[in-house]
């Protein structure tokens, strides 16, 4: 008995380690490390670091891990958002801002299935346009700009394809 040529690739499939079948080879991620720090008289006046992870395939999804830190500042920022330095009226996120007794200035998680839209973010980050823009209430320093550098970037992997 012959098989039709268009099978041997199916059979291929189903005895690879590539898990076609089961649903395991069907997404794709890729994650990046940002981090940015403003400096006041030789020393940290704000820093702010991100995390933003990608699932693309039969599952859709983004989500944002954000930490943003100054010492100088708690109790005086009103706002954080992070922005496109080429569009600065322009809000891409809004961060929520700590209460008085924790020490960071903004701490939290936005995710698209939570309803975040975090599209670009990744391009945006990577081609160092990515600020967080921090309003405050000091008149001398209303709003302090902390720019975004990528640290650590991955490309998109197939965690159980080989």
């Amino acid at each position: 008995m012959q098989f039709p040529n268009a099978f041997y690739p199916l059979l291929t499939l189903a005895f690879s380690a590539c898990n076609l079948f089961n649903g395991r080879c069907t997404y794709e991620l890729r994650s990046l490390d940002a981090a940015g720090q403003i400096n006041q008289n030789g020393a940290a006046f704000a820093t702010a670091q991100i995390t933003l992870s990608e699932q693309r395939g039969s599952l859709q999804g983004q989500s944002n891990v954000w930490l943003v830190t100054s010492t100088d500042l708690k109790g005086h920022v009103t706002s954080a958002s992070i922005k496109d330095s080429s569009n600065p009226s322009q809000v891409l996120l809004d961060l929520s801002i700590a209460s008085a007794d924790r020490p960071e200035i903004s701490q939290g998680t936005a995710s698209s299935n939570m309803g975040a839209n975090l599209a670009g973010f990744h391009d945006l980050i990577v081609a160092g346009r990515a600020v967080i823009e921090l309003q405050t209430d000091l008149s001398a320093q209303p709003t302090v700009t902390v720019p975004l550098t990528a640290t650590s970037v991955g490309d998109w992997i197939r965690p159980y394809c080989s």
